[in-house]
């Protein structure tokens, strides 16, 4: 779809930046982007020394686990279910950058042993996001999954006279070492073919 000139702002005071490009009775055409420095940090917090992506029935799965020292075994592992828009958009199209930056600090890192068969484990909880924040340290890493509901999407997208806010629902913070979320890039990368992002923002009109 092709931007349109009159596109509404909409003002927020929350972390997200609304717009609406155009809007038809069949729905509307937004554009959006979330100041993280205002988003709550989630309080449910993991560490993951495993992980994991898979393409599923209605979108992706991102698994983290965490092993028991020195063996494959899983001791518990969580799910994170993320539709694939916004896999190839927000995942995967925001983090083209951090993925370089991480790929240059992994290279100066000693090397770890890779995983080979891992035994699984039925102590598993799943969680729904469709955004994520990225962040690292030198050797530690971070990833805080967020979800924001249709409800307050189509309430926004369709109000043309009052300001309201779109509400960022902290879901999970995993935490690991910079090593395996470039390992998560990489096995992203692999299922994101590789004209995705381009034809993405082609029908977005950005």
């Amino acid at each position: 779809m092709k931007r349109q000139h009159d596109s509404l702002a909409l003002p927020s005071k929350g972390p997200v930046t609304f717009r609406v490009i155009s809007s038809t009775p069949e729905g509307a055409l937004v554009e959006l982007g979330i100041n993280y420095e205002k988003t709550a940090v989630p309080d449910r917090a993991y560490y993951s020394d495993y992980c994991n992506v898979v393409k599923d029935r209605f979108g992706f799965t991102l698994i983290f686990g965490k092993l028991s020292p020195g063996t494959n075994v899983l001791r518990t592992k969580i799910e994170i279910a993320f539709p694939s828009d916004m896999f190839v958009r927000q995942l995967w199209g925001t983090s083209r950058e951090f993925h370089r930056v991480v790929r240059q600090i992994v290279e100066k890192l000693e090397k770890s042993s890779p995983i080979e068969k891992v035994q699984d484990t039925d102590k598993v909880q799943t969680f729904r996001a469709n955004n994520v924040f990225m962040g690292t340290w030198t050797e530690e890493s971070v990833m805080d999954f967020y979800y924001i509901s249709p409800r307050d999407m189509h309430s926004l997208a369709n109000s043309r006279s009052v300001p309201q806010d779109v509400t960022v629902e902290p879901i999970v913070r995993v935490a690991m070492g910079t090593a395996l979320i470039l390992e998560f890039l990489d096995k992203t990368g692999t299922l994101v073919p590789e004209n995705a992002l381009e034809i993405a923002t082609r029908e977005v009109g950005i």
